[in-house]
């Protein structure tokens, strides 16, 4: 490989894609096959193809090409060969000349605006998008590693027309039986697995809005779940009864183990159908489409950011929790802020009732591995 290869993918590797020496020999066999010698483009172009999956990367790679110094060239078509050009005809007689048209008036040229003199005149555009300058925003995770994640969350299932052939029961049916069988023909494997996600937005979760958007999108084109729901709320979707908080018997203690018992599931909330917060939604219908294979994952600070601690926050939160533990499979809940920032704030109390991870690739495996059924223990289960 020349050495303007090594450096282009040790810019891209820093900048989150994972190559390595199979990338090397896939180009190393394109271009052996004859593909990107025309031109420094259609080198660009071919390592595109070759190592971009999505339209973020592809430009993540021709920005990285803009940025070593690759040699540039053109390899020019070579020259048509001149050839003898035959005998001119003779020219036609005047008879058969047509008649001569009249000159057609040539058309008025177009209008132009005159420039305003109050504002500068605009700078002359090329018409064509310079895609080597691209500010990509520098996320925790990239898409490819929390679909690598999110990729994790299946229950396979042998579902519809029998496609695929079982090969023991063929064998031992034709054991049993002594004779040549047909073959015997098994559904194939389907991912059963359904996710409910409700996301946070607004107030203290403003920092947190693109990263978020970020993860969703990844989770979304992650394109293995059976069915993914997603909606918002703002801080809690509901309020459950205000009066359980005058019966804990420690009013300085955050605890809420006394009255947990009494704390019914929140099924009059409200969430919403768009990001903006415009759309409501009774929670009651959005948990009504919820079935046994769905898992629940929540996605908020749950006060950490601020670093406050409401105990009305924390019982409409367990309300919550509640109701999605019902109705869902398993239930989980990943936070943006970072689990040392969880001391003292309604995050530490939400902590002992529901799963909390942070939401990095660590803490994003952990939530999967809850949503598949694998127990984690919690002080105070709801």
């Amino acid at each position: 490989m020349p050495p303007f290869v090594h450096a282009l993918i040790d810019q891209l590797r820093r900048r989150g894609l994972p190559l390595g020496v199979d990338d090397c020999d896939a180009l190393r066999r394109a271009l052996a096959a004859g593909f990107g010698w025309t031109s420094g483009a259609a080198l660009t172009e071919l390592c595109v193809t070759l190592w971009a999956k999505t339209a973020a990367e592809a430009d993540m790679v021709r920005a990285a090409f803009a940025r070593i110094d690759a040699p540039q060239w053109i390899l020019t078509a070579p020259a048509p060969v001149a050839t003898v050009d035959p005998a001119p005809l003779p020219p036609p007689s005047i008879v058969d000349a047509p008649a001569a048209q009249p000159a057609s008036p040539e058309p008025a040229p177009p209008p132009v605006a005159a420039p305003n003199r109050d504002l500068p005149a605009a700078p002359p555009g090329t018409g064509r998008i310079d895609t080597t300058l691209v500010l990509t925003p520098q996320y925790p995770l990239t898409e490819r590693e929390i679909v690598q994640v999110w990729r994790g969350l299946r229950r396979p299932t042998r579902h519809g027309p029998p496609v695929e052939l079982d090969v023991d029961e063929t064998l031992r049916r034709s054991a049993r039986l002594g004779v040549p069988v047909p073959p015997v023909l098994v559904p194939a494997r389907r991912n059963t697995t359904r996710l409910l996600l409700l996301v946070d937005r607004q107030g203290s979760m403003a920092p947190f809005h693109r990263y978020v958007e970020h993860v969703e999108q990844a989770v979304r084109r992650a394109g293995r779940l059976s069915a993914l729901t997603v909606v918002y709320f703002h801080n809690t979707a509901g309020a459950a009864d205000p009066a359980l908080l005058s019966a804990v018997p420690d009013p300085f203690d955050p605890a809420l183990d006394a009255v947990l018992p009494s704390v019914e599931p929140l099924l009059d909330g409200t969430v919403y159908g768009d990001p903006a917060l415009t759309s409501p939604l009774p929670l009651r219908e959005v948990l009504d489409t919820v079935a046994a294979t769905t898992g629940a994952a929540v996605i908020s600070d749950a006060g950490a950011a601020r670093g406050t601690l409401s105990p009305a926050r924390l019982l409409d939160t367990v309300a919550l929790g509640k109701a999605l533990r019902s109705a869902a499979g398993a239930l989980t809940w990943l936070n943006p802020v970072p689990a040392a920032r969880w001391r003292r704030s309604t995050a530490e109390q939400v902590a002992r009732h529901v799963p909390m991870f942070p939401l990095t690739r660590a803490g994003m495996y952990q939530a999967v591995d809850v949503l598949r059924g694998r127990p984690f223990p919690v002080p105070r289960p709801l």
